[in-house]
């Protein structure tokens, strides 16, 4: 939706010495020239060391530290720290100390996508922005100028929930031939043509977390046709065939009770950085594929 990047101009206009009547950053002071080179002293960014894992507390001491030094500039030190829901508790704890008291000209932008997932204390001491939806044929009219011709735009905002940054992300990046690899191997596994074990290791590789993702979207479309017999429900229409053919494999019970478990799954890897990635994987690829048999058992 835009969030970081409004995150980052907010900060440009804090760290800039001569910035426009709108607020925009000149991009010309030494400033601007240190932030755009990334090596600005005073603009700290705090992130999960990799994709997918949690902010430790050791990140947030560090970012303590920092805060009781003197700017190197006469105007703000900001710190961006995105995705804010992904501190664990501890590291939680310690933010909140500096927010109850924060350094003279110090600038916190926490960016959110999920932000009932942080600490109410957290969010009472916090200025709330809310990014809404652009309207659809702005968002549409965008999306077919930016990415790559022939794209089906209308599916690839289905896909992302019309947040066109992500849509253009997933087609411009690796995320649209991972999810098609995710789905092949899923598939072989509903036809008892893989071993879980296996598929179980090439989703780790994928970022469980997104595995989890497209997986709960293409149970909650087996769960649609199942129910309506539809098929314009279904949000991966580009997979519409195969999802209307696969999802009388299982049963509409044990649909549900997989979607419970990818759901626990997501909430355990996010609240936690000690669980294992691959186990979690290997549990839900075992269910699904005891779940197809089900349905082969009773036909035979």
């Amino acid at each position: 939706m835009g969030k970081l990047h409004f995150a980052e101009q907010f900060a440009a206009s804090l760290l800039c010495e001569h910035p426009s009547a709108e607020g925009f950053a000149c991009e010309q002071c030494k400033p601007c020239h240190l932030r755009k080179a990334g090596n600005h002293p005073d603009l700290l960014h705090v992130q999960p060391a990799e994709a997918g894992k949690m902010i430790q507390v050791d990140q947030i001491r560090q970012l303590l530290q920092a805060c009781n030094l003197t700017a190197n500039y006469s105007g703000y030190q900001v710190i961006i720290l995105q995705p804010a829901e992904a501190m664990n508790n501890n590291a939680a704890n310690s933010l909140l100390k500096l927010l109850e008291e924060p350094p003279a000209k110090t600038a916190f932008l926490l960016v959110s996508h999920q932000p009932m997932a942080l600490p109410a204390t957290v969010r009472s001491r916090c200025q709330r922005i809310d990014f809404n939806r652009a309207a659809h044929d702005t968002m549409r009219q965008w999306l077919q100028t930016a990415a790559p011709a022939q794209s089906d735009v209308d599916l690839l905002l289905k896909l992302t929930q019309y947040a066109p940054l992500s849509a253009h992300a997933l087609i411009t990046g690796e995320g649209f031939a991972k999810r098609q690899q995710l789905w092949q191997s899923l598939a072989q596994l509903l036809l008892e043509k893989a071993d879980p074990v296996q598929i179980a290791m090439q989703w780790d590789k994928l970022e469980a977390k997104n595995v989890l993702g497209w997986i709960q979207s293409w149970t909650m479309d087996f769960i649609r046709f199942r129910i309506t017999s539809q098929v314009q429900w279904i949000v991966n229409q580009d997979f519409r065939d195969s999802i209307q053919r696969l999802a009388t494999q299982i049963p509409l019970a044990d649909l549900f009770k997989l979607l419970e478990q990818q759901q626990a799954a997501f909430s355990l890897l996010q609240g936690s950085s000690n669980v294992k990635s691959q186990g979690v994987l290997e549990n839900l690829a075992i269910a699904w594929q005891r779940a197809s048999q089900v349905t082969r058992r009773a036909s035979t």
